[in-house]
């Protein structure tokens, strides 16, 4: 089934929210602005840094610290088989390190063992953009340094909605928003981070849920690669979606586990769309950390003050003087809505054309790459 043909491009991306509050530097100013995360080609795979060393103690050193970041480390033995074009960090052991200023290469970090502080802080001086790493006693400093490359690095839209009240349908809003997407052609994603969710699932389909769920993340404990969470999140005509297995109490999320998984949607998804619930969340924080946009839902008799809104349900909007924010354009509850969510099989919706128009009309999916507006 076709989406909509003829249908308003989504507006591009005109800013990103994204900012991580952290101790390090902002990476725009330690990374040279050709290689800023998801600025150059390979920027939409899992994310890759390089260690340019032959020592074995340097290597594993950095490697279990890559690890721990959850990003991948590529040994590089010599200099002249490094990849330029290559969009993660650079690091540099101090057993090569000399070599790096003979033919120009890039230099992010230089490492090396306390024992060779010295030589190392030498090397420094003709780097002055790049960063010391003494090892072991500087790992958690690479580590937080490759994490927040890696958290930036995810390529995925990434659309939040926060409700302004409880039962404007922002659940099913965002459901057929992510299989929008998945129908424009993106690898999509509709994530329920609702606190006081029962399970988007049962308002998706009868079918019986398979693959995993928060309650299997919470317990992991490990790193979320991206594939790896593409391939084992239960889909629905092949739109994944994250929630609570079942429908019952749970523990919130916590907010290491909430970073990792975001961080691991954006990378394996190109359209990540998160059911905050209430707004606000309480770890909106966090949330602002990894969304391009937020998007309220709100009646049009309870406006927010300001942003973005949806006006969800049957009654005819009433606009509050007081309040400046934009409106999209409306989104009611249909009948045909009403009749798929009943049977089982919500996504069913999509055969009417005015849903379709509608979705289109709110101007909330990335445009696609070569798609013309």
């Amino acid at each position: 089934m076709k989406w909509l043909t003829g249908s308003p491009s989504a507006l591009q991306e005109q800013h990103n929210n994204r900012f991580v509050m952290t101790q390090l530097d902002d990476l725009r100013t330690v990374l040279p602005a050709d290689h800023v995360p998801g600025s150059g080609p390979g920027a939409a795979d899992e994310p890759v840094c390089t260690i340019v060393s032959s020592d074995p103690q340097i290597v594993d050193l950095c490697a279990a610290v890559a690890v721990g970041a959850a990003v991948r480390i590529v040994q590089c033995t010599d200099p002249q088989d490094l990849n330029r074009a290559a969009t993660g960090p650079v690091l540099w052991g101090s057993d090569m390190a000399g070599l790096a200023g003979d033919a120009g290469h890039r230099v992010d970090v230089l490492a090396g063992l306390e024992t060779a502080a010295s030589e190392l802080w030498s090397l420094a001086s003709r780097f002055p953009k790049a960063r010391v790493a003494l090892l072991p006693s500087a790992g958690q400093w690479l580590g937080e340094y490759l994490g927040l490359w890696a958290m930036r690095a995810g390529h995925g839209h990434t659309l939040s909605l926060g409700a302004t009240a409880g039962g404007l349908g922002t659940s099913t809003l965002a459901l057929l928003l992510a299989h929008a997407g998945t129908l424009s052609g993106l690898r999509s994603i509709v994530v329920d981070l609702d606190p006081h969710s029962q399970g988007l699932w049962p308002r998706a389909t009868a079918r019986p849920l398979t693959g995993i769920g928060w309650e299997e993340l919470q317990h992991s404990g490990g790193r979320l690669a991206a594939h790896q969470l593409a391939e084992t999140l239960p889909q629905l005509r092949t739109t994944s979606v994250l929630t609570w297995s079942q429908a019952t109490e749970h523990e919130a999320v916590e907010e290491q586990l909430m970073i990792r998984l975001l961080a691991a949607a954006r990378q394996g998804f190109d359209f990540v769309v998160l059911d905050a619930g209430r707004y606000p969340h309480p770890q909106q924080g966090v949330i602002n950390q990894f969304i391009n946009r937020q998007v309220y839902t709100a009646h049009g008799s309870s406006l927010p003050a300001q942003g973005e809104v949806v006006l969800c349900g049957k009654q005819q909007p009433r606009y509050e003087p007081a309040s400046s924010a934009e409106i999209l354009g409306t989104f009611p509850t249909s009948s045909r809505i009403i009749k798929a969510e009943s049977r089982g099989e919500l996504f069913d919706s999509f055969k009417s054309r005015g849903l379709r128009q509608s979705l289109a009309n709110l101007r909330l999916l990335p445009q696609l790459q070569g798609q013309k507006p």
